[in-house]
């Protein structure tokens, strides 16, 4: 046996960490939310195979901190493992820009409050700075990523179909929107070949947020849910489908518009998008229900300390330590909403007016234990 020389250690570490063109884009915008940013700009060409440019108006890189800034475990989110158990931000691997150099090239501009003048840097494929010369940018960052995958020609195939590189626009496209809902004090624009394909402004709440990313008719159909729990520490707030509503109105085939974020973080889970959709289908239609997902967002915030996110590349699954007792809150504020399951031996309810009165009775009389706290605000 031999060691693997370090460029092979970092293009199989990196080529893992970065796959697609949305794991760039989500690790850039999420080190522009880590950076304060108010405003984020998203800009593809080719599909982002040729150039990915993310630019923020966040705190800029500090000049001490460039020369490490593309290295790999080199971060200024965590300096222990237990810092985990308090984490405030969206990255903490210190991994994310150092894998992008190795599949791609890439530039940074930047500039704090500090700096006279902003600076880009050229990095090479080890992160390390080979160049830099001032910029006329204002204050933030952009990260420019070019030519991805030009030393995985393999990957770079799988993407050459026009399905694919729909389908991988898509899933900026809906990153993005998660983002704008979950963030709605963030303005977000998303260009395609100089094209605007979509942006949000900056708006109030994340209601304004969902009436902006979903439009009014979606919106008019969906009910508010907060609730408040001491134990297990847990606050949840959202919008789910009326009962009663029309699901043409507020559900898909697909869940692409079931948003769950876990402490501002979009996630997916399946036993809690499985919770929601069983719910809403078995109270709120007919026999196709099974085929369909509601269009709902859900927020929940919990304890840093209880929730491991650190499971997958591109952080979107997590773990909760008391995982039982959050799905059991989850279904109590369903259940406030929708009413109870039907047994095995009861027929479910229609779809009608009486069924969406009674479903708002059922959340204005609903009675809590003493910990806790619900309501429709």
């Amino acid at each position: 046996m031999q060691q693997l020389p370090p460029s092979t250690i970092r293009l199989l570490s990196s080529s893992q960490s970065i796959s697609s063109v949305v794991n760039v884009v989500k690790e850039l915008v999420e080190n522009s939310l880590d950076a304060n940013a108010t405003s984020i700009e998203v800009r593809l060409e080719n599909n982002g195979f040729d150039k990915i440019e993310v630019r923020d108006n966040g705190d800029g890189i500090k000049t001490v901190d460039a020369p490490v800034m593309g290295l790999k475990n080199y971060t200024s989110k965590i300096t222990h493992h237990e810092d985990l158990e308090a984490l405030g931000t969206y990255g903490f691997r210190g991994e994310a820009l150092s894998s992008i150099c190795a599949v791609s090239e890439v530039i940074v501009t930047t500039k704090t409050s500090a700096d006279e003048v902003s600076l880009q840097y050229t990095l090479d494929g080890a992160g390390h700075i080979i160049s830099q010369k001032p910029s006329h940018m204002g204050q933030g960052t952009t990260v420019t990523a070019l030519k991805l995958f030009k030393n995985i020609p393999v990957r770079k195939q799988f993407y050459s179909t026009v399905k694919k590189c729909k389908d991988e626009l898509k899933k900026v496209h809906d990153l993005l929107m998660a983002y704008g809902i979950i963030k709605p004090d963030i303005r977000f624009i998303f260009t395609h070949n100089k094209a605007v394909v979509w942006q949000k402004a900056k708006v109030s709440d994340h209601k304004m947020a969902l009436l902006t990313v979903l439009g009014t008719a979606v919106m008019v159909s969906m009910v508010p849910i907060q609730h408040r729990e001491q134990e297990p520490e847990i606050f949840l707030s959202g919008f789910l489908p009326k009962p009663g509503s029309n699901p043409s109105s507020v559900s898909l085939t697909t869940p692409e518009r079931s948003f769950i974020s876990v402490n501002s973080r979009p996630v997916h889970h399946k036993k809690i998008l499985k919770l929601v959709r069983q719910y809403y289908s078995t109270q709120c239609q007919k026999d196709s229900s099974h085929t369909r997902y509601p269009i709902f967002f859900l927020s929940i915030l919990v304890p840093a300390s209880v929730i491991d996110v650190n499971l997958t590349p591109d952080k979107t699954q997590i773990m909760f330590q008391n995982k039982e007792a959050i799905l059991f809150v989850i279904e109590k504020v369903l259940i406030s909403v929708y009413g109870p399951l039907p047994q095995p031996d009861e027929p479910s309810p229609e779809c009608s007016p009486e069924a969406q009165l009674a479903g708002k009775a059922k959340v204005k009389n609903f009675d809590p234990s003493p910990t806790a706290e619900a309501s429709l605000v």
